[in-house]
């Protein structure tokens, strides 16, 4: 999977995009013309936090692919449009991209390719409903996304932190063993934001420093657990 999310970057990055940038834009033509969305609404949609949103579409606006316009009925909301020069892009883009995903599976003949596909369109039902709900699992402990996370901290009075809530923990797993608790919100490792499961295990995944740093909010006290390699 490295691989493949590395020759998916790679491509995107000869049309100085990144593939976050590539999704949001994407999202914004699937919707049909105007090619319009709430920035709230694109946020749900691609499972982001307000603040890691904001910062894309401050990039993508500087780049004049998308353009920000006030919500009359809302002062507090914002849409966001895909300007000319990103739908301009995205019909550049987006042939290059198909081609590039072809590529990857080029060593596959018609029968293979379509008994992964099969195999890959079983793996994603079943896991449907748990994304659906922003469950994810790791280190035997299942995470709410950010967006669920804050949420459910609403729901019982906690502040607005993003982060991956934990949600259950399997008895004699690794994150029981490393005194993750139900509740915890997991928010950096070695400072760095988390706010999707792709950003803990990129972030854990790399081989610099062995002993990572892992923030935890529990409740409103903030802890540190270290997380070795052989941990991970």
């Amino acid at each position: 999977m490295e691989h493949v999310d590395r020759a998916l970057e790679a491509k995107f990055e000869e049309f100085q995009i990144s593939r976050a940038s590539f999704d949001v834009l994407a999202a914004l033509r699937r919707n049909g013309k105007p090619y319009k969305l709430n920035q709230r609404d694109l946020m749900r949609g691609l499972f982001r936090t307000s603040g890691s949103m904001s910062l894309r579409i401050d990039a993508l606006e500087k780049q004049g692919l998308v353009k920000r316009s006030p919500d009359s009925e809302d002062r507090r909301s914002v849409f966001v449009t895909l300007a000319a020069k990103g739908v301009a892009l995205l019909e550049t883009v987006i042939p290059a991209h198909l081609e590039n995903e072809s590529s990857l599976v080029a060593g596959l003949n018609r029968a293979e390719r379509a008994q992964l596909i099969a195999l890959l369109r079983k793996w994603l039902v079943s896991l449907e409903e748990e994304v659906a709900h922003g469950r994810q699992l790791y280190l035997g402990m299942t995470l709410l996304d950010s967006h669920a996370s804050t949420k459910m901290r609403r729901a019982v009075g906690l502040p607005d932190i993003p982060g991956l809530l934990v949600n259950k923990i399997a008895a004699g797993s690794r994150a029981e063993e490393l005194g993750f608790r139900k509740g915890d919100l997991v928010t950096s490792v070695e400072r760095q934001p988390v706010t999707s499961l792709g950003d803990l295990r990129k972030i854990l995944n790399h081989s610099e420093p062995k002993t990572k740093k892992v923030r935890v909010v529990r409740g409103v006290e903030t802890l540190e657990f270290r997380l070795t390699s052989s941990s991970i």
